[in-house]
């Protein structure tokens, strides 16, 4: 993936498929599944500890059809640390998800998604929080 911000530390199934190479930059420790499309028309930020399904689709453009020429619109895609992404999920322009959230299965994310919680559905919504047991310090 010639141009691509990539550190040693990250599996990308060779079925992934990358626009722009130059502009994608993943953390350390990332997933990305077989058939996941990166259509990073106005870039991709994947942040450390992150896992990406099968056949999920990112899509960072669209068009403004409020226009009459119709421009090509382009928007970055962000992805935060400790995420986990759902087989087919499909993540929009301009999304942003936060550190710890899930997005389920086939869900459809084209608004944001707050941090440490869990989304599903078409349109993804809130399920519930994402809660993470920390275990205890053994000082003894």
């Amino acid at each position: 993936m010639f141009g691509a911000k990539l550190p040693w530390r990250c599996q990308i199934a060779g079925s992934v498929r990358v626009y722009f190479p130059w502009a994608l930059c993943v953390g350390k420790h990332v997933a990305i599944s077989h058939g996941v499309v990166l259509y990073n028309l106005g870039g991709i930020s994947i942040g450390s500890r992150v896992v990406i399904s099968q056949d999920v689709y990112f899509c960072g453009g669209t068009h403004d059809y409020t226009n009459p020429t119709f421009p090509l619109v382009q928007m970055p895609i962000v992805i935060g640390d400790d995420v986990w992404i759902g087989a087919g999920a499909f993540i929009g322009p301009g999304v942003t998800v936060g550190q710890g959230a899930v997005v389920g299965a086939r869900a459809v994310v084209t608004k944001d998604v707050l941090p440490w919680k869990v989304v599903a559905g078409n349109p993804a919504s809130i399920i519930k929080d994402r809660l993470i047991p920390h275990p205890q310090n053994d000082l003894s």
